[in-house]
């Protein structure tokens, strides 16, 4: 392997034509800096310059030699450019996860706002729920991920990892138009015993949430239909279809025609936090992140509204 020092030293001579003018520039004495182009030409088992009275020649080896530095001195500077802007949060990538309900306000918001700030910096977003995303961050896929929280099924953070807080969520009950509860300014859980539940989990450790909150309040809820996607819940519980459990976050994007009311319970509430790996493997541009999630999830907290 090729020492690229010496075959700077190697392109300075060149440059300048002269080992003495080189040696001034690079702050070497002339003797020393002869003493590493003949180590490089001992290196590369080739003659690389033609000494002569009036200075030094490059010869064909030396010139191909040079040719090929110049190149390698130049994707050298580009990678010192690049992190250099990483350091700065000011480049580079940005792998960020989040899951569904976060993606209708809390995510959005936030990646706009940072973007505007940081236009150099690439972020890559990835839909994960929450045990997806402690696994894609275990393995070093994602620089960071919304996560979120409940009492009655708790949220396990895996070494290496660490969250922070960024605001407590209720959940709402979302019904259909002329429902019979919705002229109720706050509903009981005991009140949807007999309803059709639309559970918008299906699958991973949060799908307990919804049955025991309600096995709590007595009785155990008739779910007939599990999906993910909102968009799903929504037509669903718009046809009559169901009910709905609507998070905070996703009352912006709730139609109007449908009653979202609170609830009393607070086994139905969650808590949303941001999920990173330890502190000395995070990105400058990963704390840029949540700093701007800090504060769009503080604006969601006093803002969001139907």
């Amino acid at each position: 392997m090729l020492d690229v020092t010496r075959m700077r030293m190697l392109y300075e001579v060149a440059r300048h034509g002269s080992l003495t003018r080189a040696a001034a520039a690079l702050t070497y004495t002339t003797s020393a800096l002869s003493q590493q182009i003949s180590t490089l030409e001992r290196e590369t088992g080739a003659q690389l310059l033609e000494r002569h009275a009036r200075g030094v020649r490059l010869t064909e080896a030396g010139r191909a030699l040079v040719q090929h530095t110049e190149r390698i001195l130049t994707e050298l500077r580009a990678a010192e450019s690049s992190l250099a802007a990483i350091l700065r949060a000011d480049g580079g990538r940005l792998r960020f996860g989040s899951f569904n309900t976060a993606n209708a306000t809390l995510m959005p918001q936030a990646v706009s706002a940072f973007m505007r700030r940081h236009p150099l910096v690439e972020v890559e977003l990835i839909e994960a729920d929450r045990d997806e995303a402690m696994a894609a961050l275990t393995a070093h896929e994602l620089d960071l991920a919304l996560v979120y929280d409940f009492a009655a099924v708790p949220l396990a953070v895996p070494d290496g990892i660490q969250v922070e807080v960024l605001m407590s969520e209720p959940l709402y009950i979302m019904l259909p138009p002329g429902h019979r509860l919705a002229a109720l300014d706050q509903i009981e859980l005991t009140d949807l015993a007999g309803e059709r539940w639309i559970q918008g989990v299906h699958r991973g450790s949060t799908l307990d949430v919804l049955p025991k909150a309600c096995r709590a309040a007595g009785f155990e809820p008739n779910i007939v239909f599990r999906t993910d996607d909102q968009m799903t819940v929504r037509g669903l519980v718009g046809a009559g279809v169901g009910i709905a459990l609507a998070p905070h976050l996703t009352l912006p994007a709730t139609p109007p025609d449908l009653s979202v009311r609170p609830m009393t319970d607070t086994a139905l509430t969650r808590t949303v936090m941001v999920a990173t790996p330890q502190r000395q493997y995070r990105l400058p541009a990963t704390t840029a992140m949540i700093e701007q999630l800090r504060t769009t999830a503080t604006h969601l907290r006093h803002h969001t509204s139907r």
